[in-house]
């Protein structure tokens, strides 16, 4: 495979504390698959057979359940040189003390950065005051802590208070606050209907009409154990993104071996919305429309069976340039002197 991916997401467990609606992993309390503690240790040694890939990320699910397991799994990544990530819902953060008491090992094992969810959906789980509470308490350590809010339609969440409540923080730079389109759970799990008409302004669209900047350069292992070639929104439900089984095969392995893939190719290039404009450019009557979220753009053109079919009868014409650019868009990775 050509790919060269900077990181690697783990997705330690489907079990989480809140079953927020439009999860992408369809995750709650009752969820029962994760990915064993050692097989955890085993990925992360893998993933330093692979060059290019320098970052570690811990999600879930809430990988703040796995408790000292996470502690030990983020110090291994650490010793091994790896940039480690973590992102949490932060129910954890019930008081200012027990933040501090539950980020301070994960700060001694080296963690770099945390992420913390909050919105709508997630508040119905965990109150808004602990997202504030968690990012104090890992800003206070150094952490780089970012902050991300659900947005759509049907948002009820008060941006502007948890801005207000965090001002000092945002304005020297200790944390970071973005809103991110939250986009239908791609395995029709979701109950509430979803919109983003209200919030689709000209710089989402156009972010949405890029190429991807996760695909292939974020792998990641879901709980059943299966890589992904991106960096797990709506991956566990559009084959096309599937690279193989670690159950029992290396991620190293894995990644070498599996061959190349054009859709994975030319989202990574450029984007489901190249991919519908090359479409288009077949079928006049093709339309493809403007999305929030290029996550929610790529569940469309990959259902999109008429796309799908137009792709398949046309890839003779396209792979070669796609390959091209996709080759010459990945890193060049130092090479040992012979010396």
């Amino acid at each position: 495979m050509l790919a060269r991916p900077h990181t690697l997401a783990l997705v330690t467990t489907r079990r989480c504390t809140a079953a927020c609606d439009h999860c992408c992993f369809g995750c709650s309390p009752t969820a029962q698959d994760a990915i064993p503690i050692e097989r955890l240790h085993g990925l992360i040694d893998e993933a330093k057979r692979v060059p290019s890939i320098h970052r570690i990320g811990f999600t879930g699910g809430e990988c703040f359940l796995l408790g000292r397991d996470l502690v030990a799994l983020v110090a291994h990544a650490h010793e091994l040189n790896f940039e480690t990530r973590a992102i949490t819902n932060g129910y954890w953060a019930h008081s200012e003390r027990a933040a501090r008491l539950r980020i301070e090992p994960l700060y001694l094992a080296g963690l770099d950065e945390l992420m913390l969810s909050t919105g709508t959906f997630h508040q119905r789980f965990v109150p808004v005051e602990r997202v504030a509470l968690g990012a104090r308490a890992a800003a206070s350590f150094g952490i780089r802590t970012r902050i991300s809010i659900e947005a759509c339609d049907q948002s009820e969440f008060d941006a502007a208070g948890l801005r207000a409540s965090l001002a000092d923080l945002a304005g020297d730079g200790s944390v970071c606050i973005a809103e991110e389109p939250w986009i239908p759970d791609a395995g029709g799990r979701g109950a509430s209907a979803l919109s983003h008409d209200g919030i689709l302004t000209r710089e989402l669209a156009e972010r949405a009409r890029g190429a991807c900047a996760q695909v292939l350069n974020v792998v990641t292992v879901t709980p059943r154990m299966q890589l992904t070639a991106c960096c797990g929104f709506p991956n566990e439900e559009l084959p096309e993104l599937g690279i193989g089984s670690v159950a029992e095969r290396p991620l190293d392995a894995v990644l070498s071996e599996s061959p190349n893939m054009l859709l994975q190719m030319w989202l990574h290039v450029a984007g489901p919305a190249g991919i519908a404009d090359f479409v288009a450019s077949k079928d006049r009557e093709f339309v493809f429309p403007a999305f929030a979220s290029i996550c929610h753009a790529c569940v469309a053109i990959q259902r999109d069976e008429r796309a799908m079919r137009f792709v398949v009868q046309h890839a003779g014409e396209i792979v070669g340039d796609i390959a091209a650019r996709f080759a010459a868009a990945q890193p060049q990775l130092a090479t040992a002197s012979p010396c």
